[in-house]
């Protein structure tokens, strides 16, 4: 389904967040977002009461991500670079400061020692990009484009999560998940 407007970064971000908090029975948790005028300037961990705790602050200056989600029974974090749309992700420029991003924010998470990020410094680390398709027939067509794209600017060759935002018939937002070029029923399919 081809939405009537226009969706813009921010909206496809806030759609995957929703999603996530709507369905807690996955066991994912937000640990950074990075909205515009919103809280950009630390990452937090939940304590053993399931309390959001700052484990990380960002300098005001230093290159945030999109999104970091975390899920504990899993074992792994989620490192998500967004843009509104795939054709503003692949350029040359914007790939380049993508994979800069998630190759140095997998350092920090790796070298975190907060007591209450604990083990997670230990959690596999999965690059993620995030993008809205206007047509979900589209969706594995455009996985397999910017997974070309960052796999030609980083040197860590590992498997992505991408997340494509699309519109249903009603024109509610849902994503959709695809890893190592398939589409996934949920992403706990890792």
């Amino acid at each position: 389904m081809t939405p009537k407007y226009k969706i813009s970064e921010e909206i496809a971000r806030w759609s995957v967040e929703t999603y996530f908090r709507q369905h807690t029975e996955l066991k994912w948790w937000v640990a950074f977002t990075n909205p515009t005028a919103g809280p950009w300037k630390k990452i937090v961990a939940k304590d053993t009461a399931g309390l959001n705790v700052e484990i990380h602050r960002f300098q005001r200056e230093e290159e945030r991500p999109d999104l970091v989600l975390v899920n504990d029974d899993l074992r792994i974090i989620v490192i998500v670079e967004a843009k509104d749309y795939l054709e503003k992700l692949v350029t040359k420029s914007q790939m380049e400061k993508s994979v800069r991003v998630i190759e140095d924010m997998s350092k920090v998470f790796l070298a975190i020692s907060h007591i209450n990020w604990g083990e997670r410094a230990k959690y596999r680390i999965i690059p993620s990009f995030l993008w809205m398709c206007k047509d979900a027939a589209r969706a594995l067509d455009e996985d397999s484009t910017a997974k070309k794209c960052y796999e030609s600017f980083s040197s860590i060759k590992q498997s992505l999560l991408n997340i494509v935002v699309t519109a249903d018939e009603s024109e509610n937002l849902a994503p959709l998940f695809i890893f190592d070029g398939k589409l996934l029923v949920d992403p706990n399919q890792i």
